[in-house]
């Protein structure tokens, strides 16, 4: 009796009920430098349209503590960057580790490899962001809905065997496929019902703002969270994008005098109106011994294009500094691509891909793995450009047949592959050993 007892209590001292923490970050790049995201972008940033944001959460389980990190801008800082913010952090909190996903949006700064001072200061302002976050950590509850909303299309419209056409902009709202409309939405509350946090994953470019546009904004997803975070006073609200390689907002690089601002905002709160409603209908509830798992699976992949045939086809006196750029990181083989899997209990689990990838394989792992609601995202991690399906890359279009796709052919299916095995192993539906048969 009293051996049973002190294994209980000692089970009990062991066990770790979720605790959650979250901040935001207000980043501040300087005007007159390059924007990411457009080639045909003419100018330097000129002012801000809306600020952009680093917004963070910390799950603290009972033997880990893992970060997420959104950020607005086109692609996630460089790896080394990410690397000394992950090792900042460790050493100031124990977070075992950081995952990181940008919104794509095309309207904030273009990181670049060498980090110019600035963008050495934004990382500080993140790292401080997290330390922060893990700060306020305290006793929370979680809960998950979906919802279903349609703001953008597939742009790769009638591609069949490369003879169809892309449909960047489309008001008519013409029906494509695939698209995914689903929103999840991961609530967090406190213990006394306050709101901590409101996670909205989705999958669509963020470029209602086009290349006319010289101002800084997180384009609809800051939208999205500002109107969020007004109907829940306190909460910070992340977005994760997904699988939105192929998906366009309807209303696409929108010239600006055809108020471009607000259909921006007019997208940002079509989405916001669905999470919100989402946000209402979930009941959080307490995760007791809270298990936190974490995986970075580093795959290697070929270029899919040589980099001197490429030079050699390509006019080097018209190239602007991120054409420059984009050649060089498209086609500097191998490639090492990190497939990031968390798997929190079985609430949910974070699959992050370092790509653009299309959102058929969205679709594909959430049809693969029905235990648990998947929060996709891609831009997490590294930028690898455009991730198409081999059918895509067949028939072509741009992001599947383009210098932008960096990665041989078949990439994605072995990143989706990869995480839907990591989640068996940790469910318990893989075995590290062969199973015990009688011989026949």
């Amino acid at each position: 009796m009293r051996l049973f007892l002190f294994v209980t209590l000692l089970s009990l001292a062991n066990a770790k009920d979720l605790q959650v923490g979250a901040a935001s970050v207000e980043l501040h790049p300087p005007l007159g430098i390059e924007m990411g995201g457009y080639g045909a972008r003419v100018g330097v940033s000129t002012g801000v349209l809306d600020p952009l944001h680093a917004n963070v959460l910390v799950f603290e389980g009972k033997d880990r503590a893992i970060a997420l990190v959104t950020l607005d801008l086109v692609g996630v800082l460089p790896v080394p960057q990410l690397d000394q913010i992950r090792a900042r952090v460790k050493s100031s909190t124990g977070i075992e580790d950081v995952i990181f996903n940008a919104s794509h949006t095309h309207s904030g700064p273009l990181p670049l490899e060498q980090p110019p001072a600035w963008q050495t200061a934004m990382a500080g302002d993140i790292a401080s962001g997290i330390e922060r976050a893990w700060k306020s950590r305290r006793p929370a509850r979680i809960g998950i809905g979906t919802g279903s909303v349609r703001i953008g299309h597939n742009r790769l419209y009638d591609m069949e065997e490369g003879q169809g056409k892309m449909l960047w902009r489309n008001e008519t709202r013409i029906p494509t496929s695939p698209v995914d409309p689903t929103v999840y939405v991961l609530r967090i509350d406190g213990e006394d019902g306050a709101p901590i946090a409101v996670l909205v994953n989705y999958a669509c470019h963020a470029v209602v703002l086009g290349p006319e546009n010289l101002q800084y904004s997180a384009d609809y997803p800051g939208e999205m969270r500002r109107v969020v975070e007004a109907a829940y006073p306190g909460a910070v609200c992340l977005f994760v994008q997904g699988g939105a390689g192929n998906i366009n907002p309807y209303y696409d690089k929108t010239p600006l005098i055809e108020d471009a601002v607000g259909l921006m905002r007019e997208t940002g709160r079509t989405l916001a109106g669905e999470v919100i409603r989402v946000t209402a209908g979930i009941k959080p509830h307490t995760v007791p011994d809270t298990e936190l798992r974490i995986a970075r699976d580093t795959l290697q992949f070929k270029a899919r294009f040589d980099h001197e045939k490429v030079l050699a086809a390509t006019d080097p006196q018209h190239l602007t500094l991120s054409a420059r750029l984009h050649i060089e990181a498209a086609t500097r083989g191998p490639y090492e691509a990190p497939v990031t899997t968390m798997l929190l209990g079985r609430e949910f689990a974070y699959v992050g891909v370092p790509c653009e990838i299309f959102v058929d394989f969205q679709m594909n792992m959430r049809e693969r793995v029905r235990d648990f609601p998947i929060i996709f995202a891609g831009y997490t991690n590294k930028n690898l450009g455009y991730v198409p399906t081999i059918k895509a890359a067949v028939d072509g279009g741009y992001g599947a047949s383009q210098i932008g796709s960096y990665l041989e052919v078949g990439a994605g299916n072995r990143m989706i592959d990869t995480a839907v095995i990591r989640l068996a192993i940790w469910t318990g539906k893989l075995h590290p050993q062969p199973n015990h048969e009688q011989s026949h």
